[in-house]
């Protein structure tokens, strides 16, 4: 009789584990999922100015029938990296590139946050593990002090909306001088937040040198905050002009703008938000011009 039930037991065990061993093994409120290779259909509207190679791709599994999340491989010559990205009901609304931390310090390290709807949403997503020879993620949803398995759409107060006071902000610019925004006092200060391996933020830029030309005589400063490398960014300049003064982003800068990229604002010389706009493309200076005329005929 022992022999009968231990056999049972053990095929119990057996039948389990194998049920466990599916694609999307759930462990706790973390999932795991396999990357494909190839090109998702979402992203085709940014392809041709994709500086990398997309690799391979998954659609994580959020429980939410209008928004999608893909998380994918990347490659930039010798470089590997990885992508997000965020579509509405079939529309791509959010495409980052991000940097997964392989023995993070802290579970929390390899949190992502990705903002729509205009930067009045976010969703969080934490990476527990990711596997290169096997091409899976081990994955989950989060919130501000929880794990889900459900994908969470958070409302945010936009620091940048119209109306609010910026706070004040540090900068380093490429020579390493620090400077703040009350260095600009009295100015009315543009300001873009860019990366350089953005697609729409390169897009923009020969918009946005056209403004710099027509206000240079105006009481008009242009800042472009570079949330990238000192290196990628000098790079970029090498081949690229871009007049705004270019500066890096502090942590601050990165807690207000977010990571997601362009975005544009104008502050008056109080430092109140006057304009505020995501996304870029080559007409975007025409909007950012109106704004200004608007503001200097008053």
């Amino acid at each position: 009789m022992l022999r009968k039930i231990s056999a049972a037991v053990f095929m119990s065990i057996f039948i389990f584990a194998l049920l466990s061993c599916g694609k999307n093994k759930k462990e706790g409120f973390y999932k795991t999922t396999n990357l494909k290779a190839g090109f998702p259909q979402i992203l085709e509207p940014v392809k041709k100015n994709l500086p990398f190679k997309i690799v391979s791709y998954s659609i994580l599994e959020t429980k939410n029938d209008s928004l999608s999340v893909y998380f994918g491989k990347l490659r930039q010559g010798n470089h590997s990296g990885n992508w997000l990205a965020l579509s509405s009901n079939g529309q791509l609304k959010q495409f980052s590139t991000i940097e997964v931390a392989t023995n993070p310090k802290t579970d929390k390290e390899n949190n992502f946050d990705m903002e729509f709807n205009n930067s009045q949403n976010r969703i969080s997503l934490r990476i527990k593990s990711l596997d290169t020879i096997s091409n899976s993620v081990v994955y989950s949803w989060s919130n501000p002090t929880t794990l889900t398995d459900t994908l969470n759409i958070l409302t945010i107060d936009r620091p940048l909306r119209p109306g609010n006071s910026l706070p004040l902000i540090e900068f380093t610019n490429l020579k390493g001088e620090n400077y703040t925004l009350d260095d600009f006092k009295g100015q009315t200060i543009v300001l873009n937040w860019w990366a350089v391996s953005c697609a729409p933020c390169r897009e923009e830029i020969p918009g946005l040198n056209k403004l710099v030309a027509k206000y240079r005589n105006r009481n008009v400063k242009f800042i472009a905050i570079a949330d990238d490398s000192k290196a990628n960014v000098s790079r970029f300049l090498e081949k690229n002009d871009f007049e705004y003064d270019i500066v890096f982003a502090s942590e601050k800068a990165r807690q207000i703008f977010g990571n997601s990229y362009p975005k544009n604002v104008i502050i008056d010389s109080t430092h109140t938000v006057t304009y505020y706009s995501e996304g870029g493309n080559k007409l975007k200076w025409k909007e950012i011009d109106e704004h200004l005329t608007m503001y200097f005929l008053k």
